[in-house]
């Protein structure tokens, strides 16, 4: 029988113990309980904090200046949101400690913040400065100044030593731990990002031959009216037929394009097969490494030279670039993409009566690809007029008598400028 008792005690003792772990806490419980009807006329604020205390679980010690009556109806709250609907009907501020909540007037509360906080520029004020060297591994030094500026005190002082990429910051102790956590944030190696480009001028007629689908894409586009035939730009290449430069020009039409290619499509098979066909011709093919977020500047042309005036009379010779040019600032994204912000322009030159006539063609993008994936800039597109004579040979070229056998002929010729970006992240070696 003995054996038995002990044996139900056991079990009993066993079962309790299981019940006070698998159950919540009290603690919790009380936080989650809910008043479903608390109807209070008149009462003491004090005796209401009290039964809240009691309620929730928790120690609620007002000031001795707290003193008031309350009249409310609330149904279905916590004890918790009660204690907020009460001391922000009655101006009161329930500052949460360890183990307790201190209930006190709200301005009066506020006024003891801003005595702390004066006291604390004090201390500041008078915290001994120190100077800290901080060198810089990855990032240029300078600029970094303008967000650390953020988590100095206004005695704090930055500067930079460029020779060895170095900053050198002057502050309070506390400060200079902050300074120190945000430099290891920034302060962190960018990737590095190869921009390949490739420079391609076709006939117009022969640019679908290049399987690039403009329609496909969404355009940002920049409208470049034809030019006007007296502002047109000098052109004289090669030809079998002799001609004279006054009768070829150049005119820049066309809008700007901006599409990206397919991954699987063989760009330079494709490029190769128009310009081993005569159908185009390969201005270039830079290619330039860069830092994240930091621009690349791709140009191809030549410098001109034009004579200018100063104050004195004295001649001043200005340089400017013509050519094609392309601005490139690749950023990596976090889907290991790159956002590519493009600045295309094309300019050319052309001699005037009064000087040098240069005609520019110019647009703004961004364009997000994979990483090895190319973009095409499109619309860069100018109008040959070629005139050159024709007629039977030989007899065309008797002297006065030719003049029967020849004509002239006008043929016009469409260009397409088009550019392929390619961005490639820099792998580390």
């Amino acid at each position: 029988m003995t054996r038995i008792k002990r044996s139900v005690s056991v079990i009993a003792l066993f079962l309790i113990v299981c019940c006070l772990i698998l159950s919540p806490s009290r603690g919790q419980e009380q936080q989650d309980r809910v008043i479903k009807n608390l109807t209070l006329v008149n009462a003491d604020i004090r005796s209401v904090l009290s039964y809240l205390a009691d309620y929730g679980g928790v120690n609620i010690i007002p000031a001795p200046t707290v003193r008031d009556s309350v009249s409310l109806r609330l149904r279905d709250v916590t004890w918790r949101q009660a204690l907020d609907i009460v001391l922000n009907t009655h101006g009161l501020s329930g500052v949460e400690s360890d183990g307790f909540i201190k209930v006190v007037p709200t301005a009066q509360y506020m006024a003891n913040q801003a005595v702390q906080e004066k006291y604390l520029q004090e201390q500041r004020a008078l915290a001994r400065m120190q100077t800290k060297i901080i060198p810089v591994n990855n990032a240029t030094a300078k600029n970094l100044i303008k967000p650390l500026k953020a988590v100095l005190s206004e005695r704090g002082v930055v500067d930079t030593d460029d020779r060895t990429n170095s900053l050198i910051v002057k502050d309070i102790p506390e400060n200079l731990e902050k300074v120190e956590e945000m430099i290891g944030v920034l302060d962190r190696e960018n990737a590095q990002i190869r921009i390949s480009a490739q420079l391609l001028e076709v006939e117009s007629a022969y640019l679908s031959e290049l399987g690039i689908n403009w329609s496909a894409i969404s355009q940002k586009a920049v409208q470049q009216p034809p030019a006007d035939p007296g502002d047109s730009i000098l052109y004289t290449p090669e030809y079998e037929v002799a001609q004279t430069a006054a009768d070829l020009v150049t005119n820049p039409i066309g809008i700007f394009k901006y599409s990206t290619v397919e991954e699987d499509f063989n760009i330079n098979a494709a490029i190769s097969a128009i310009v081993s066909n005569s159908k185009g011709r390969i201005i270039g093919h830079p290619e330039i490494t860069t830092v994240d977020n930091m621009e690349a500047n791709i140009q191809m042309g030549q410098d001109i030279p034009i004579k200018q005036f100063d104050e004195s009379g004295n001649v001043v010779i200005t340089f400017y670039k013509v050519g094609t040019k392309l601005r490139v600032t690749p950023h990596v994204t976090s889907e290991n993409r790159i956002l590519m912000h493009l600045l295309p322009e094309r300019s050319s030159y052309q001699f005037d009566a009064n000087g040098i006539i240069i005609n520019t063609q110019n647009a703004e993008t961004n364009v997000v690809v994979n990483n090895g994936q190319t973009a095409v800039i499109g619309g860069l597109t100018t109008q040959e007029v070629k005139n050159y004579n024709a007629g039977i040979p030989l007899l065309k070229d008797i002297p006065v008598l030719g003049n029967a056998f020849r004509y002239t002929k006008k043929e016009v010729i469409n260009r397409d400028l088009l550019i392929f970006v390619t961005p490639t992240i820099v792998e580390e070696q």
